[in-house]
C-alpha cells in the first residue's frame, strides 16, 4: 500500500465480528485530482456470520441495498442474514459458479477475471443496474471471500471514475491482509486431507496477487478501451454509467 492508503486504512476497513473483508471504496484519488466519497459503496466477504451488532453497524452506515454475488449453492449453505430483512433491498445475482467446467479450466485468478469480463456480461450488467439506482443511500456488494467477484466489481467501479490502476490493484491486494486469518485456518484444514495437486490449486486461487488484477485491467483496456466503455458495451445506458460516477464522486 502507498503511504496515503496506510493513513486511511482505519477508515477503510470496517471491523466486524462475523466478516473479515468489509471495506469502504471512499478516499481514493482520481487521475484528475478528485476523490471517491466515503459511505457510498462497500465491498465485503460473506455476510452469513454477521452478529446482531454487526448488522446494526452495517445499517448505521446507511446501507440500504445489498447485492449478493454468490451462486445458489453458496446461498443454500450460508444464507445471507439480510435476505429477508425489511430494512434493506436484497438482490441476488449469481455471477459465477466456481464448480462449472469453464471456471475449473482456468489456470490463474487473472484468467478467471478475464473470463468473467468476457462471459458473464449479462450478470455483470444486472449487478451494475442495481448499483446504478439513483439514491443517496449506500450500497454493499459481496461474494464469499470478497476478492474475486467482488474484486472485479470494485475494479470496474473505480476505473469508471478514473482511479489510477495502481490504486485499484492496491485495493484488490488489501484482501490478502484482511483474509489472512481465514485463509490460514482453511489452509490448515486443507493440508490435512489434500494431495499435492489440490494443495497447489488451493494456494493459487486463495491469494490476491497484484498480477491477477493487472491481467484483468490489461485485458479490459486492450479489448474494451476502459471501464466506462465496458459498462456501456454490456448494456448499461449512458445515464446509468453517469449515476455510478455521481454516486462514487458525490456530484
Amino acid at each position: 500500500m502507498t503511504t496515503n492508503l496506510k493513513e486511511i486504512h482505519e477508515n477503510r476497513v470496517i471491523k466486524l465480528e462475523g466478516a473479515y473483508n468489509m471495506r469502504d471504496l471512499g478516499g481514493y484519488e482520481t487521475k484528475d485530482g478528485r476523490a471517491t466519497k466515503w459511505g457510498r459503496f462497500y465491498r465485503a466477504d460473506g455476510l452469513h456470520r454477521l452478529t446482531d451488532s454487526d448488522q446494526r453497524q452495517v445499517l448505521e452506515r446507511n446501507v440500504r441495498l445489498i447485492v449478493d454475488l454468490r451462486h445458489s449453492q453458496e446461498l443454500e449453505k450460508d444464507p445471507n442474514v439480510f435476505a429477508t430483512s425489511e430494512k434493506v433491498s436484497y438482490r441476488h445475482v449469481s455471477l459465477i459458479n466456481p464448480a462449472t467446467p469453464t471456471v475449473m479450466q482456468v489456470q490463474s485468478l487473472g484468467e478467471l477475471y478475464v473470463d468473467m469480463l468476457d462471459k458473464s456480461q449479462i450478470e455483470l450488467c444486472e449487478v451494475f443496474e442495481h448499483l446504478s439506482q439513483e439514491s443517496e443511500e449506500a450500497s454493499l456488494y459481496h461474494c464469499t471471500a470478497g476478492k474475486d467477484r467482488t474484486g472485479v466489481i470494485s475494479a470496474l467501479l473505480l476505473d469508471n471514475v478514473q482511479v489510477p490502476h495502481e490504486t485499484i490493484i492496491n485495493d484488490y491486494s488489501l484482501t490478502a491482509e484482511l483474509l489472512a486469518p481465514m485463509v490460514d485456518e482453511m489452509r490448515h484444514k486443507h493440508l490435512e486431507s489434500a494431495d499435492a495437486a489440490s494443495i497447489e490449486m488451493f494456494e493459487r486461487f486463495m491469494g490476491s496477487a497484484p498480477s491477477n488484477m493487472e491481467m484483468m485491467l490489461e485485458h479490459l483496456y486492450n479489448k474494451y478501451g476502459s471501464g466506462e466503455k465496458y459498462l456501456l458495451s454490456i448494456g448499461l445506458t449512458e445515464e446509468q454509467v453517469a449515476v455510478l460516477k455521481r454516486k462514487l464522486l458525490g456530484e
